[in-house]
């Protein structure tokens, strides 16, 4: 053992740093602290387990993980070791370390059954397995252990939601907002839970696929209030004033604007709580009118038999994005099926992708002609099929009626779609081609293109038909 009194003096002085929330170089400085106790005192496990944490807020998760590891090597108590073990699953989850990820989850639970987040951890594990009773069955426990702790239940809300649980998820599902987004609870009038007869402000709390997909509540809401000031995305502006034109007090503006006068704020993804919906109401909410817009033919490529529009970035800000965003160069070996014809409507980010990696030959650009989601939906309708990663063009080809591939990431997943596709809500014409464990996005693409050729050997096979 070093110098442990020392040891413990810098691993003080650490912690100040971490709490000081007005040095903007706080972890920086506590990185160099515990740097130092480690070197002092080299069996010192706290304060391995520390510099792991701080590392881990930094997101330097090799050097976490190894920290951790070091933490463990110097016999800490029992206590202590399930927190490090609890720790070393969490980040390994997060960097697709499945396997091992799970051993460290299980003997966290092992050697503290009351440590919450442990049980949270290992839900999250279980819901990357695909395996929705344990899923539940953890999430549940760790939610018990600790209700009031926003992760333990929105955590227990995934659980609901992909078990189908749909109303219970939806309820804890409002979590969400002391965990993560605690500014609404700063708005001058309460959260609204389905009383009658007041003026609602209903805001688009999550991304534009989340907004399309939860208006088909307004309808509901709007029965029940006075008056809805919607705000919304731009690019779903011109859609939802078409698609709410019937109801004289719902008001459909674009973001950012400011806040209305209003009895009540909620957002569109509380709807199925506020309105008190059944598991079966939710399910079976149909989608919003889509105006019908007449789109000019010349952007068709002729000759080729399969009409295919694709996406391959989501939004950066959805924290599985780095799982489910895929290369756009993947998308170029489905040329390896003849008859193919790809059309790139990724707009926004990600969209300079197809110019970086020379596609222009071999993907029709439709990006500059899309302003809004109305211009997507008047796109697709003349496509034959709709590829896309987990993003906002699934939605949109769902709203359209579109058949749509989806290549499900095995770190991602939507609970919409569910944990393997087998039973997805609002997408009825949906298909998933599942990424495996360990698989690069090649294997997925491969499953792709055997399809399409399927695809494209039972239209001839049809046509054949026809006309004999």
């Amino acid at each position: 053992m070093g110098d442990r009194k020392a040891a413990i003096d810098l691993l003080k002085a650490a912690q100040d740093s971490v709490n000081d929330l007005n040095n903007p170089q706080r972890l920086t400085h506590a990185l160099h602290l515990l740097s130092s106790a480690c070197m002092v005192d080299p069996t010192f496990d706290q304060a391995f387990y520390n510099i792991g944490n701080v590392h881990s807020e930094l997101n330097q998760l090799p050097a976490s993980i190894a920290c951790y590891r070091r933490a463990l090597q110097c016999s800490p108590n029992q206590e202590l070791e399930a927190k490090i073990a609890n720790n070393i699953s969490w980040r390994l989850h997060n960097l697709g370390f499945v396997d091992e990820s799970l051993h460290y989850g299980l003997r966290a639970v092992e050697l503290d059954p009351n440590l919450h987040i442990a049980w949270v951890t290992l839900s999250c594990l279980y819901q990357t397995l695909s395996d929705a009773d344990k899923e539940y069955e953890t999430a549940l426990r760790g939610y018990d252990l600790f209700p009031s702790d926003p992760m333990s239940e929105l955590q227990y809300a995934f659980g609901c939601l992909y078990s189908r649980r749909l109303a219970m998820g939806f309820k804890h599902y409002e979590s969400r907002f002391p965990y993560q987004l605690k500014n609404y609870l700063q708005l001058p009038y309460p959260k609204w839970n389905g009383e009658d007869g007041h003026t609602i402000f209903i805001d688009a709390d999550q991304g534009l696929g989340d907004t399309l997909s939860f208006a088909r509540f307004i309808p509901a809401a709007a029965k029940k209030c006075r008056y809805i000031h919607c705000a919304v995305q731009p690019e779903l502006l011109r859609l939802f004033t078409h698609a709410f034109v019937m109801f004289d007090n719902v008001n459909v503006y674009a973001k950012p604007a400011p806040f209305p006068a209003a009895d009540y704020w909620s957002t569109f993804v509380s709807l199925p709580y506020n309105l008190g919906l059944t598991d079966d109401e939710i399910r079976n909410a149909p989608h919003i009118e889509v105006p019908q817009v007449i789109s000019p033919m010349n952007w068709k490529v002729p000759d080729r038999k399969l009409h295919v529009g694709i996406a391959w970035f989501g939004s950066a800000l959805n924290n599985i994005n780095r799982h489910r965003s895929i290369p756009v160069t993947q998308f170029f070996e489905l040329y390896k099926v003849p008859g193919v014809q790809l059309y790139a409507m990724q707009v926004g980010q990600g969209s300079q992708d197809l110019y970086d990696n020379n596609g222009l030959a071999l993907v029709r650009d439709l990006s500059p002609a899309i302003r809004d989601v109305v211009d997507t939906v008047g796109l697709i309708r003349h496509l034959d099929l709709i590829i896309t990663c987990e993003s906002a063009l699934g939605h949109i080809a769902a709203l359209a009626g579109k058949e749509c591939w989806v290549p499900y990431s095995f770190l991602g997943r939507d609970y919409r779609i569910g944990l393997t596709g087998a039973d997805m809500i609002w997408t009825p014409k949906h298909r998933t081609f599942n990424q495996g464990k360990g698989e690069t996005w090649g294997p997925v693409f491969d499953r792709i293109g055997l399809a399409l050729e399927r695809r494209i050997a039972g239209a001839k096979e049809k046509k054949r038909a026809y006309e004999t």
